[in-house]
């Protein structure tokens, strides 16, 4: 028997990107061209760790219902849920009106649509390319209200956001 495959581990370490982006013509195919439009904004600065985009699937595992001569019974695979989270982000409180401080607070007032792109493995700093694979949320913000991040001497100005996945997502979708 062949050694069993071990893929090499993908270390995310500055290299996680959450881009917020207004509009995606389709998810299962994003373009870097959408992925980086002027309508786009790279929130991988803006968002705290601790309070980053977190968002999640719940998938039920039902109990198939017993018949009269069952002796054992199995489950099945029921609803998947995917549940959005809060954003909580660096918020200039007295920036001026689409300075970076403000960019995200302007671009996601309550009710906006959009998505937030996920790339993974990729550095920070690296522009949106054809062939990279990126994870498609679409979403509705809530209202953001400003709140602080940290205490004490850590204490920075930010803002908390609400956000729901409000339709399924597109995982690992290479961009065109």
């Amino acid at each position: 028997m062949t050694e069993p495959i071990r893929p090499a581990a993908t270390k995310l370490h500055g290299k996680e990107n959450w881009i917020v982006c207004l509009a995606i013509a389709d998810i299962t195919t994003p373009t870097a061209t959408e992925v980086a439009a002027g309508t786009a904004l790279d929130i991988t600065n803006i968002a705290f760790q601790s309070g980053s985009p977190n968002p999640s699937q719940n998938t039920n595992r039902v109990t198939q219902e017993r018949r009269f001569g069952d002796t054992v019974v199995a489950e099945f695979i029921g609803d998947t849920t995917y549940q959005g989270g809060d954003l909580t982000y660096a918020f200039g409180a007295q920036s001026a009106s689409g300075s970076d401080g403000k960019k995200l607070w302007e671009k996601i007032p309550a009710g906006t649509t959009g998505y937030l792109v996920r790339r993974m493995g990729v550095a920070r700093a690296t522009a949106p390319a054809a062939g990279q694979f990126v994870d498609v949320f679409p979403v509705e913000f809530g209202p953001s209200m400003p709140t602080k991040q940290g205490d004490g001497e850590s204490s920075e100005a930010a803002a908390v956001c609400s956000f729901a996945i409000n339709s399924a997502p597109a995982f690992n979708k290479a961009l065109a």
